[in-house]
């Protein structure tokens, strides 16, 4: 895509900023991550076929779940420079055949109708300023017999002490947004507004997950 064509909304950080962020999420919420993956490669067995990480962000959570299953992934971000971070350290890994970074909006996602397999957003949910119209679009592009996970949490197999970090390090971060990984009746409600019946909500330490499935 040409920088002709990106909204300017794409593009309200620069480079150097996006390199920042790529570099505090290392630093402070791998454990998390890799946490995440090993809980969903448990739960749902051996996933391959088609995933979409809604809210990619650099791609750190899509490369450790590429590196664990035998999913292709198209990570899907809407600021054009965490974009690009992404498409360096995808490209770093080696893994620009399996992971497919995509420049895209959650409120209108660029796929086709059950177009995947399993879709996971981690960390994005506060950002989304309309949550019953992304749940709409996950539930849409999810396949019949498909799974979404979606949420905040930081997986069952923290440590006490990276959880305790960890949360501080988020909830000074976000502010009142970090009220939505920790509001249950919330995420209910969207996902009641988004007419999404088959669901089940997964406590975590950090928060909910919503489970769902078409």
């Amino acid at each position: 895509m040409s920088d002709e064509r990106i909204p300017a909304e794409y593009s309200k950080m620069d480079l150097k900023k996006a390199k920042d962020f790529d570099k505090k999420v290392r630093e402070n919420f791998m454990p998390a991550i890799r946490s995440t993956v090993s809980q969903i490669i448990e739960d749902y067995g051996d996933l391959e076929g088609v995933c979409v990480d809604v809210g990619a962000g650099t791609a750190i959570f899509a490369i450790e779940l590429c590196k664990g299953t035998k999913l292709k992934i198209y990570a899907l971000e809407k600021e054009k420079a965490i974009y690009e971070v992404a498409c360096m350290n995808i490209e770093e890994e080696g893994l620009m055949g399996r992971i497919t970074p995509v420049l895209g909006d959650a409120n209108d996602l660029p796929f086709d109708d059950e177009f995947a397999d399993f879709i996971i957003s981690r960390g994005a949910y506060h950002c989304w300023d309309d949550k019953v119209q992304v749940f709409k679009e996950i539930y849409r592009v999810l396949k019949k017999g498909g799974i979404a996970f979606v949420g905040g949490g930081f997986g069952r197999y923290v440590t006490d002490e990276d959880l305790k970090r960890m949360k501080t390090l988020r909830d000074r971060s976000l502010g009142e947004a970090a009220v939505a990984y920790a509001s249950l009746e919330r995420l209910e409600d969207v996902l009641r507004k988004a007419n999404i019946s088959n669901y089940c909500i997964i406590p975590d330490k950090a928060g909910f997950w919503a489970e769902v499935r078409k």
